[in-house]
């Protein structure tokens, strides 16, 4: 948010990535993935991950880290051809007073046979113009014209100052942020950093409860812990040695005892893994967590799940999850699922059909759906039409 101009994501573009060849992620304010092992759920946190190393280091690295364009860029079935891989974000703008506008910003690479060179086409293309247009060396705007993109990267980073629109865009995607909490590598005391921003398997934790140490936020993430994990009263962070180390508190008997976080079960550590991505600070736009229910008992899910409701009234919250447990949780309606189904040799992602949608109820719960196999998706995939770059809505 700037001001009182507020943007939020509302969907997530793939194409030609991975096992995905056209299909785009539209976002709730709070949105269930289901779907089987293999279907496509962690190339979608990757997906996620590519697009603010993209802008946040640079394409060149974020490609080169999983190996390089050809690893990630999707094979067509006939005769082996590969076409561009991209990945696009489409936002909403609220102006004040009131106007919205709908925003989409993203990037096409297609590699040169025979060369470690690339084609990059980048766009950031708004409800009422084109706000730029990148295709290799060649830069085009309204706004700002003495521009030379850099090869084999992308040019928002470089130019995102000279427009507040485009900063507002770069700033958005780089606190895009996906998990796979490992509760062993919290478990571990790391090295202190100046970070406050969770890492993905949130082995920084305890760099980022001292962030927030004495803060709202942190008496927030105690009092959940202390429901989840009976009688601690406190989470702290401490130096020792050049590391950082994660201790609870613990009620017992007449006094409190202090545990390391080596001491403490992997259920613990990942709800306050999951709890401090949803109360970091700066506080990110999109928060992807993966499989929530892992290490959790089932009476610990509710506390899980409520805050992340209670998080997504300022920033979008995505949880993939195959647990019945989650998925009959009252936050979970028939809009909030998306299915991510592996078919005819890709990955899709559909919506519940409409009858399915209606017939959730406090009884029928998606989660007892899944359970008798009768979680029925829609029979066409969530895709985006035309161009990676068009827009689905006008200005209002």
């Amino acid at each position: 948010m700037t001001g009182s101009l507020q943007i939020i994501v509302e969907e997530i573009r793939l194409k030609r990535f991975r096992a995905f060849e056209n299909a785009r992620l539209s976002l709730s304010d709070l949105t269930f993935l289901v779907g089987r092992n293999g279907a496509g759920k962690s190339s979608l946190l990757d997906a996620v991950d590519l697009l603010r190393e993209a802008v946040s280091d640079s394409l060149e690295n974020a490609l080169d880290r999983r190996g390089g364009l050809h690893k990630v860029q999707r094979v067509k079935s006939d005769k082996g051809r590969k076409s561009p891989m991209g990945l696009a974000v489409v936002f909403r703008i609220m102006f004040p007073g009131g106007r919205q506008a709908q925003v989409v910003y993203g990037f096409e690479v297609q590699g040169i046979k025979d060369t470690s060179s690339s084609h990059i086409r980048e766009c950031l293309i708004s409800s009422k113009e084109t706000s730029f247009e990148r295709r290799d060396q060649t830069f085009t705007s309204l706004r700002k014209s003495d521009v030379s993109p850099p090869a084999g990267n992308l040019v928002l980073p470089l130019i995102a100052r000279a427009d507040s629109l485009w900063e507002l865009v770069l700033n958005t995607i780089r606190n895009l942020r996906a998990y796979e909490l490992s509760p062993a590598h919290m478990a571990t005391a790391q090295e202190i950093r100046e970070r406050s921003t969770l890492d993905r398997d949130g082995a920084n934790a305890g760099d980022v409860l001292k962030a927030v140490e004495g803060s709202d936020a942190h008496r927030w993430i105690n009092e959940r812990i202390g429901i989840i994990t009976d009688a601690i009263d406190d989470i702290h962070a401490h130096a020792l040695l050049g590391r950082r180390v994660v201790q609870f508190v613990q009620r017992q008997g007449h006094g409190k005892i202090t545990f390391d976080a080596s001491q403490v079960s992997q259920g613990t550590l990942r709800s306050l893994g999951v709890l401090l991505s949803l109360k970091q600070n700066p506080f990110p736009t999109v928060v992807l967590i993966d499989e929530i229910e892992n290490s959790v008992h089932p009476g610990a899910l509710a506390v899980l799940l409520d805050a992340a409701l209670a998080s997504s009234n300022r920033m979008r919250v995505v949880l993939t999850s195959h647990s019945p447990e989650v998925l009959s949780h009252p936050s979970v309606t028939g809009e909030r699922v998306r299915v991510i189904e592996w078919r005819d040799g890709e990955s899709r992602i559909y919506r519940l059909s409409k009858e399915t949608q209606d017939s959730v109820n406090p009884i029928d719960t998606v989660g007892w759906m899944l359970r008798s196999n009768t979680l029925w998706p829609d029979p066409q995939p969530e895709i985006f039409k035309e161009d990676l770059f068009a827009l689905n809505g006008g200005l209002k």
